[in-house]
């Protein structure tokens, strides 16, 4: 058995941390969660350390497109009648990955020994994520698993589209990163020696940048290996930090002021959180239980306290609209629209309704980040040819003085 760190919530809504001992994070969740309480993080108690175990789980993880044609599959077959057993048996058969065909093979066996669904998927954490378990327990305890279901495919869905059209948005300003980045390698090792030898021979003084470059560029030749550790220390320590709650916090909250991808994150995130809070409330969980799965699910730490701070003003008497007024990431449509919900009985459907307008405005922002993003792109590039301009051409205008000097 393996130590685990825990943060949860009890009953009353208080966090409780501790640790304690269990054979897996989906048993030490289960755990919690017959002591009441509701698991917030759940992490291995490690002395951080890579196990080759871990490195196996990062190479075995399941693509977002398996889930979503499993959880199509699976509401196709459940609305149609048949059974789980058949459901799971035939989804196992045709499952493409290993890791994801041991899972299923493996739920359908808890099923079977009379687990419920929710418990069954919890097992396997590293393929269905909280929402995905809490929905299904929602769908079961309520006994609309097929509405649950249809929901848990719209919103894979728009989380995969989401993610291909930023990648497909993003493609010419990494090209374009790329081949800078390259270019500048090639005159750092290759152009930057040649003209040191053309300069040298006359033995003059050179400009500051010149002389900056070519140190730049010894470096890079004689302690290449040391720039690669850096790189490695560099990534290592970032990695660190990030697994960290309040290094996680400060990075997603960076993420939120970021040109241009600052105002998108916020879209996202206002978005996932309209669908994801619409979908559980609708399928029967109480507004502080939702709310609870949003903050584990929504991707982002800084909107992630946000989304714990409503819950907590819930807890205490406020309305949802009036507690989120008073955070930074809600903008006021969502407040508004929020307040009409609850005032007219008809919270989830407004909730949907600024979900999709958020998808429409990040829909519009993907379609035109190119645009966006060109002016940064521009004063990327000016700003490296002036400098390459300024330290190798700079000595050439000035020629016949050095060509006098020498």
């Amino acid at each position: 058995m393996a130590k685990f760190s825990y943060r949860a919530r009890d009953q009353n809504g208080a966090l409780v941390v501790g640790e304690a001992e269990a054979v897996s994070v989906a048993a030490m969740q289960e755990g919690l969660f017959e002591q009441g309480l509701i698991p917030i993080a759940v992490k291995e108690a490690g002395d951080g350390v890579v196990s080759v175990d871990v490195v196996m789980r990062w190479f075995s993880r399941v693509k977002m497109d398996e889930l979503m044609v499993f959880t199509r599959q699976f509401y196709t077959l459940f609305r149609t009648g048949v059974s789980i057993d058949t459901i799971l048996s035939t989804l196992a058969k045709q499952a493409m990955g290993k890791t994801f065909r041991t899972a299923i093979e493996r739920i359908r066996g808890d099923v079977g020994r009379g687990a419920s669904l929710a418990q069954a998927f919890r097992q396997h954490p590293r393929v269905f994520d909280d929402l995905y378990v809490s929905m299904i327990a929602a769908g079961e305890e309520a006994g609309i698993l097929e509405q649950t279901l249809q929901e848990l495919v719209t919103l894979i869905e728009k989380e995969e589209a989401i993610k291909k059209n930023i990648k497909s948005a993003t493609l010419y300003p990494k090209i374009v990163v790329t081949v800078l980045v390259g270019a500048v390698g090639v005159l750092m090792t290759v152009v930057i020696p040649k003209f040191e030898q053309f300069y040298g021979h006359y033995k003059a003084d050179l400009p500051f940048a010149t002389q900056t470059l070519m140190a730049i560029s010894h470096f890079a030749s004689d302690f290449w290996w040391l720039v690669m550790l850096l790189f490695v220390a560099v990534f290592i320590l970032f990695k660190r930090y990030q697994a960290s709650q309040s290094g996680r916090y400060q990075i997603d909250q960076l993420r939120f002021r970021f040109p241009v991808f600052g105002a998108l994150n916020v879209k996202i995130a206002n978005a996932r959180f309209g669908h994801i809070l619409s979908a559980l409330y609708r399928s029967g969980l109480p507004m502080s239980r939702s709310l609870d799965v949003v903050s584990r699910v929504i991707g982002n730490e800084a909107f992630a306290l946000e989304v714990r701070q409503i819950s907590d003003d819930i807890q205490r008497g406020m309305g949802l609209a009036d507690a989120m007024q008073q955070r930074e990431y809600f903008p006021p449509v969502v407040v508004e629209t929020t307040a009409i919900g609850e005032q007219a009985g008809s919270l989830d459907e407004m909730l949907t309704a600024v979900a999709h307008h958020f998808d429409l405005e990040v829909g519009h922002t993907i379609k035109n980040l190119t645009t966006l993003l060109e002016p940064l792109l521009l004063i990327g590039i000016f700003g490296m040819v002036t400098l390459m301009a300024l330290a190798i051409f700079l000595p050439i205008w000035n020629m016949s003085s050095v060509v006098t000097g020498g």
